[in-house]
């Protein structure tokens, strides 16, 4: 078999060991499970080359004497959960841990922000890095990391 080494700037050096008849995808389930990035968002490259998960590593003239250099790019963030706390406006400015994914939405992170304080979503005012989370979009879409702050404001109805 040869010898598979893949670069990349987060993870030190990988090394696996796979036969010419092996598909890419191979390689690629070995990454996932040293590094938890799901197959779809990695990208194997060969030179400049990307690898097809599809694809045999000898329909890319790897043959089975050669040491394998690829290199791996990430190329979505995985969605991982990421803790957040959420600070109410007030006197007390009570906080609250939240546990939320990249691809939670607005709207379900106002749910949780319901169950935690009991404010209806349609009377939350939800600000994150300065900017006001809007329904129907999702974390990802305001670059939320782990450790930011959520404030939590809220219309007063009626009053």
């Amino acid at each position: 078999p040869a010898q598979v080494n893949v670069h990349s700037e987060e993870w030190k050096l990988m090394t696996f060991t796979a036969d010419q008849d092996d598909r890419v995808k191979k390689i690629n389930e070995h990454v996932r499970s040293k590094t938890k990035v799901p197959v779809q968002d990695q990208i194997l490259l060969l030179g400049s080359k990307t690898l097809q998960p599809q694809r045999t590593l000898s329909s890319y003239g790897i043959d089975k004497e050669k040491t394998i250099h690829l290199t791996l790019k990430v190329v979505k963030p995985s969605d991982e959960e990421l803790p957040m706390v959420l600070v109410e406006s007030g006197d007390e400015g009570q906080r609250h841990l939240l546990q939320v994914r990249r691809s939670s939405s607005v709207a379900q992170v106002k749910k949780m922000i319901e169950l935690k304080t009991a404010i209806t979503p349609e009377t939350q005012i939800v600000t994150c890095n300065g900017k006001k989370l809007e329904d129907g979009k999702t974390m990802a879409d305001y670059s939320i990391r782990k450790g930011n702050l959520f404030f939590l404001t809220h219309h007063c109805i009626g009053g």
